[in-house]
């Protein structure tokens, strides 16, 4: 995986995370905050994949070397429930903290 594809993503957790627990503490609906999550990450992740599709076309061809390299341009698709999926674990550890803090 290329540091573009690789900043692209962490980008996408980035602000996947803060528009989620932003919402979750405004709205207090963990599921909102995820849906909210998955549609973000959704977002980003769909625009960078034809932005790096039009852009270089060759770089994104099936390769045969490392795990996520030989998915090509299918590397952002693979990483939108990931990423939604480590949204939803933060959210349940600010809850955690949120009830301890309350005892």
């Amino acid at each position: 995986m290329n540091t573009i594809v690789l900043f692209t993503v962490l980008v996408s957790l980035l602000v996947s995370t803060i528009t989620c627990i932003w919402i979750f503490k405004l709205k207090s609906n963990k599921w909102l905050s995820v849906l909210t999550a998955l549609a973000v990450n959704a977002v980003i992740l769909l625009i960078a994949t034809v932005l790096f599709y039009k852009l270089d076309v060759q770089a994104f061809h099936k390769q045969t070397d490392g795990v996520f390299s030989s998915l090509g341009i299918l590397v952002f698709a693979f990483f939108i429930p990931v990423l939604t999926l480590l949204n939803f674990y933060t959210l349940e550890f600010i809850r955690y903290q949120r009830t301890k803090a309350s005892y």
